[in-house]
């Protein structure tokens, strides 16, 4: 227990002392006894006062962040699980956690659990600081858990990038991207940082957090292929294997060509926010991957095991279904639109049409090369000029931004 005593002085000048006593000399019914008065003055010289930082305040003791995280008492913890309640409660239960870059002689004043340095921990101290989160996020008041996602300070935390990644960052982002990685390279020489996700798990199924992705493109980029392999956990045979559990009818599973709005979920465990896919909750169910849905038993499963939802809306390519992709994207409410772009064919067909559709909209694009296993070196780079051309012409007005690893990401 941190105590901390004050002393207030409530002294009062003789000379106010011999006036109140001169005031009451005359023997009246107001009369002051000038010996008990000066006794009075006395006795209120001091007081003390006694506070309990730990109990009233809630500041963790006036301990800093760094004691809070290398030490980890149940005071400590306590205090850190309360300021990432807060924090999740302004964020919708989910945060992305940013530690290091702070000040270590500052205390915890600022309510930011992120701010304190990382500078001189080593790698078993930076390890107490993940620890010490996971154990906040696993407390009742939250009822959640946290992931690292990234460590400026590991070999290994940017990810594989490879070099051909970064040619193509360099050919999207142009002297953007160049400057921006300056940028990030002096400062992650001045101050080493994490990123750690933390997310609050549902009471239930109600309570699961969703993002809606429309995904569009020109027939033939792979769009039901792409979302085949995310939520069934196998790549595709090469004869549209990954699809098939995508077709809502008889005719699309016959053409390979989307015809219709469908939908498609991928959960995150609540434990450890790995994937969940409704092709390994089928597997788990009736053990063959072979099994059609019944009555969505799958989604069944994957809601009650997962803390967060992406619905993906598949939609169509064709010109001949245009009218079906305008109205999954205008009642679908995405929050994001995935198009798909083949490295082969290029910003061609109904993908400018969509890419312009989502614009109108006003919901942000991210832009997917496939293909490119496929598609020869001189090709591929001429569908990303094409692309970074297109995105940042007056009619669009987008900075592209060339992902190739979690940092980037974050």
């Amino acid at each position: 227990m941190d105590k901390t005593t004050a002393i207030i002085d409530h002294r009062i000048p003789p000379s106010a002392a011999a006036a109140a006593a001169a005031a009451g000399g005359g023997g009246g019914k107001y009369a002051v006894d000038a010996a008990m008065f000066d006794m009075l003055v006395e006795k209120a010289s001091t007081i003390t006062v006694t506070t309990n930082n730990d109990e009233d305040n809630g500041d963790g003791g006036g301990r800093t962040l760094r004691q809070m995280y290398l030490e980890q008492t149940d005071v400590d913890i306590e205090y850190l699980a309360t300021q990432l309640a807060q924090r999740l409660d302004a964020e919708g239960g989910e945060t992305v956690l940013e530690i290091g870059g702070g000040d270590d002689s500052n205390s915890n004043n600022s309510n930011d659990v992120g701010n304190v340095s990382l500078a001189d921990m080593n790698d078993t101290d930076v390890a107490a600081v993940v620890t010490a989160v996971e154990r906040a996020a696993k407390h009742p008041s939250i009822g959640g858990f946290a992931r690292l996602l990234v460590d400026s300070g590991r070999a290994d935390a940017a990810g594989t990038n490879n070099a051909s990644n970064g040619r193509h960052a360099r050919q999207i982002g142009g002297d953007n991207s160049k400057q921006t990685r300056r940028r990030e390279t002096s400062s992650d020489k001045q101050a080493r940082r994490m990123h750690i996700l933390v997310r609050r798990n549902p009471t239930g199924t109600v309570g699961i957090g969703e993002v809606r992705v429309a995904v569009v493109g020109n027939v033939d980029a792979g769009k039901s292929t792409m979302l085949g392999v995310l939520t069934q956990g196998r790549l595709d045979d090469g004869r549209g294997r990954a699809r098939v559990a995508l077709f809502r009818h008889k005719h699309e599973a016959e053409s390979g060509r989307t015809s219709s709005v469908g939908l498609e979920i991928l959960g995150f465990d609540r434990e450890t926010g790995a994937p969940v896919r409704t092709g390994d909750a089928r597997r788990l169910q009736t053990g063959s991957a072979q099994t059609s849905r019944k009555a969505g038993a799958d989604w069944q499963a994957v809601c009650a095991r997962a803390s967060k939802l992406v619905t993906f809306l598949d939609l169509a390519g064709h010109e001949k279904y245009l009218k079906t992709t305008v109205f999954g994207m205008a009642s679908g409410a995405p929050d994001y639109v995935m198009l798909m772009v083949g490295a082969n064919a290029g910003l061609s067909g109904m993908a400018r049409e969509h890419l312009g559709l989502a614009l109108a909209l006003g919901v942000p694009v991210m832009v997917v090369v496939t293909k490119i296993d496929m598609c020869p070196p001189e090709v591929l780079d001429t569908t990303l000029k094409q692309l970074t051309r297109v995105l940042r012409s007056s009619g669009c007005r987008k900075v592209p931004v060339a992902v190739g690893d979690m940092a980037t990401v974050v």
